[in-house]
């Protein structure tokens, strides 16, 4: 605030309150213009102009140092977790995870007392201030057990009448440099780092992160430099053909929303790591413990590297596919028994009572599994606990028809189209924070329109969603419908 009247030459009077709750009602009153380390949510918007943010903090799980890790916001279902009353995360829980057993208090010191007294089971902050209490108030029982993917983003709520103040604010936000920000956090919420460290398990950590993001990093240049190079061919020839404005535009845009995706996506599980080792330093957290959570973050690193070489892979047509008489229903039991883990850890479970015996289908048993395991996997990610994902398998118009239907938010009317185009994620979120490139559906559209089928959705919001693919059955003669002798192998690029 100092910085900001220094600034903008305005002059702030400060005013404080025992407990949020307190300080909102100021504000909702108009006793107050404007409220600092405020987060952006529903409830609030119709009171108050926000700015920009300055400051976005990762928001933690912490519980007592006696007690199994709950790493995720699933593992929190059931249990005991103290909360300050009328926070942007009390009222994300008691919107998002009623199964969670919320203890309100009136401020985080209260909620974290509580945890080490035994009262509750965890506490859900942020890290700044996660490490601040633990360290002013010696709650050496304590320890951060899991790193949320979300980000708590601090910005200032101003009263809704005065729109102006919030631009001025705004002014003055951009011209807070990283070091202005780094002096302050350093000075309130800096991390003392413990000595006894395994440094031979993180610098192998290390070495294997940034590895992974050198590859992840010349993947995304070399996309780009190929986009790049398309865009400047179009430009040349823009005075000959006129429908190539169209394509050039598209190519910037997706060029654009490529970097963009890469690095946001990326920066997570980056963060994540950095953050995980930081914990490990400190020597709250053995560096054993760590390394699951690290395996998580890379993982997904990973899925983005693999969505990325698909992807480029199908648009220039170096994917190969063979044709041959698959039975889809063995593939579909594949692909479940595979996802069978990550569907126990959500307490999902699958229901294969409409998967019959049909005609084998004429199709690349690589890609059927791939759209298999794709579909699949969405359904996982945008289903609540104690849902149930349903496949069915049956005989549709002299063809075979493959469904998926899960029990989650569904997908907009105005999406049903859309998702299915690159770098597209609809409005629905993953229940459990997974994340999402925005690439699989577009790849298993390619695919499959690659195998003669078609692919669609069909969903009413709030009530699930079903993916339905339509693929040809295999003829009787092989050498029927592929023209040649049967022990022959069909290769078809894409």
């Amino acid at each position: 605030m100092a910085l900001l009247s220094q600034r903008l030459g305005v002059d702030f009077q400060i005013s404080t309150a025992p407990t949020w709750s307190l300080v909102y009602a100021k504000g909702l009153a108009r006793d107050v213009d404007m409220l600092a380390g405020t987060a952006r949510t529903p409830e609030r918007e119709p009171y108050f102009c926000f700015t920009e943010t300055y400051e976005s903090l990762p928001v933690v799980i912490v519980e007592r140092t006696d007690t199994p890790f709950f790493s995720s916001v699933q593992d929190l279902v059931g249990r005991r977790v103290a909360s300050a009353r009328d926070y942007a995360l009390t009222l994300n829980f008691q919107r998002e995870y009623p199964g969670i057993h919320l203890v309100l208090t009136d401020t985080v010191d209260e909620a974290m007392q509580l945890v080490a007294g035994g009262k509750a089971e965890a506490v859900v902050t942020n890290l700044a201030n996660a490490s601040f209490i633990i360290k002013i108030r010696g709650l050496t029982n304590l320890k951060i057990a899991g790193i949320l993917p979300q980000n708590f983003k601090l910005r200032y709520a101003v009263r809704s009448d005065w729109p102006e103040l919030a631009g001025i604010l705004d002014k003055g936000i951009a011209s807070l440099t990283p070091a202005d920000l780094q002096s302050i956090n350093d000075r309130w919420i800096r991390i003392d780092y413990a000595n006894a460290v395994r440094w031979d398990i993180i610098w192998k950590v290390a070495a294997a992160l940034l590895l992974a993001a050198a590859i992840a990093i010349a993947l995304v240049m070399a996309r780009a430099r190929r986009l790049a190079y398309e865009l400047a061919q179009r430009l040349r020839l823009q005075d000959e053909l006129e429908d190539s404005h169209d394509r050039l535009a598209q190519l910037n845009e997706e060029k654009a929303e490529l970097l963009r995706m890469a690095a946001h996506d990326l920066r997570g599980p980056l963060t994540g790591v950095l953050l995980n080792l930081d914990l490990a330093q400190q020597g709250g957290i053995k560096a054993e413990d760590v390394l699951p959570r690290i395996r998580n973050h890379v993982e997904q690193m990973i899925m983005l590297m693999t969505d990325l070489l698909d992807s480029e892979a199908l648009d220039e047509g170096r994917r190969r596919l063979t044709f041959a008489a698959i039975d889809a229903a063995a593939i579909i039991h594949e692909v479940l028994a595979s996802l069978v883990s990550v569907a126990e850890r959500k307490k999902i479970r699958f229901d294969t009572s409409g998967v019959g015996k049909v005609s084998a289908v004429l199709a690349d048993a690589g890609a059927l599994r791939q759209i298999i395991e794709n579909l699949v996997s969405n359904a996982l990610k945008f289903s609540s606990p104690g849902h149930a994902i349903w496949l069915g398998l049956t005989e549709w118009n002299h063809r075979v028809r493959l469904e998926v239907r899960d029990e989650g938010p569904g997908v907009q009317t105005d999406e049903v189209e859309l998702i299915f185009a690159k770098y597209v994620r609809g409005s629905a979120r993953p229940t459990a924070g997974e994340k999402s490139t925005g690439l699989g559906l577009s790849i298993v559209r390619q695919l499959i329109t690659a195998m003669n089928g078609r692919v669609w959705c069909e969903s009413t919001p709030g009530k699930g969603a079903t993916f339905i693919v339509v693929l040809p059955p295999a003829p009787r003669s092989t050498k029927d419908a592929l023209g040649h002798d049967a022990h022959e192998s069909h290769g078809s690029a894409i």
